[in-house]
């Protein structure tokens, strides 16, 4: 729909990007099933490609927030993304990376819809191909956190949803899988400190798209003004959020609350299908986001559906904080679905810890 060079827009001084283009490309709702128009940052190497085109890794960022200003595509750099996409392209990948719906556009962010990410990015693949011939139709997922949940579906969805490509695998670190128990956290006063943290935000995205959440002691007495503001990614967001919620943040106060939520999350919980390509799924023990049981038991879910899942568990690390053991242990895993090396699977077993 639109696109703009951002070739020297990055700090790059190995000189690894070959080119960059913010674009704007058409996607789908997962919600309502409508099109609409999301904003994303698409990178190539320098040189020229293999045969068959650079092979893609369509990178689904973690959490920025869920208001307009939220995209990393407009961020010199990405959000703290950056890194991890040169370090892609450095490697010869080409990198899409979807802002997501409502992040950098006009529209509301449906925060964790998992149909909804999942869709742009994999439109985000097909919208690198079109800005840049020399790309392959081979791809591979890969996200943390909201990002991790948004490669699981893509995974799920790509039998039917990825026409025209080749989805070769998917890596989700600390995956917010299924997080339906915050529901029941919150209502016995036994969130973590993190989990506290990102309630408000959760509840707010949630609304979204199974509206009937705020005002109901989730939100209290905030205007649509107010949430707008508040969840901005500008740099009085935060101070007004402390202001306008109350310390302990969203109270659930009822059983009728907590079975609003709990509801809610239980419909975008993952799985819902079986994973259409070999998975990655790697995750830090001392998590107080996403605690590592409810991976495992996602992972689990996914494996009876007959996925073929490699499960990694990280010591000590939390849910932001892998550890750069765990990246090597991801590019050796993509890097051997690309070379069409057999892809591990450890269902049925304990997962696989690094310390």
């Amino acid at each position: 729909v639109q696109q703009s060079d951002l070739t020297g827009f990055f700090d790059d001084p190995d000189d690894v990007i070959g080119g960059a283009t913010r674009a704007v490309y058409r996607s789908l709702s997962g919600v309502d099933g409508g099109a609409r128009e999301v904003s994303g940052v698409f990178v190539v190497p320098h040189g020229s490609p293999p045969a068959g085109g650079w092979p893609v890794v369509s990178m689904a960022h973690g959490t920025t927030g869920i208001g307009q200003d939220c995209g990393p595509s407009r961020d010199e750099t990405l959000m703290g993304s950056l890194p991890a996409v040169k370090a892609y392209v450095a490697d010869g990948y080409a990198v899409a990376m979807s802002d997501y719906e409502g992040l950098g556009t006009l529209g509301g962010h449906p925060y964790l819809e998992p149909h909804t990410s999942a869709f742009n990015i994999t439109d985000a693949v097909r919208a690198l191909r079109n800005l840049y011939p020399d790309v392959s139709t081979r791809w591979v997922a890969f996200g943390n956190s909201q990002g991790g949940q948004a490669a699981w579906a893509a995974d799920e969805l790509a039998e039917w949803y990825g026409t025209g490509l080749e989805l070769i695998g998917s890596v989700a670190m600390s995956p917010a899988a299924n997080i339906t128990a915050l529901a029941d956290h919150a209502y016995t006063r036994s969130l973590t400190k993190e989990q506290r943290a990102v309630m408000p935000l959760l509840v707010a995205g949630v609304e979204r798209f199974s509206p009937g959440l705020a005002g109901r002691g989730l939100l209290p007495g905030l205007s649509a003004e107010q949430q707008t503001a508040m969840f901005s990614c500008n740099a009085e967001a935060s101070e007004l959020r402390d202001t306008l919620l109350p310390h302990e943040g969203v109270r659930l106060d009822d059983q009728a609350s907590t079975s609003l939520l709990r509801d809610a999350l239980r419909r975008i919980a993952l799985p819902q299908a079986r994973p259409t390509a070999p998975m990655l799924v790697i995750n830090g023990l001392a998590d107080q986001t996403v605690p590592p049981q409810w991976v495992s038991a996602a992972v689990e879910g996914a494996c009876g559906l007959g996925g073929r899942i490699e499960h990694v568990q990280v010591v000590g690390a939390g849910h932001g904080d892998l550890g750069d053991d765990a990246y090597d242990v991801i590019a050796r895993w993509v890097d051997d679905r690309f070379a069409s090396v057999p892809a591990p699977s450890n269902c049925g077993q304990n997962p696989g810890l690094l310390s």
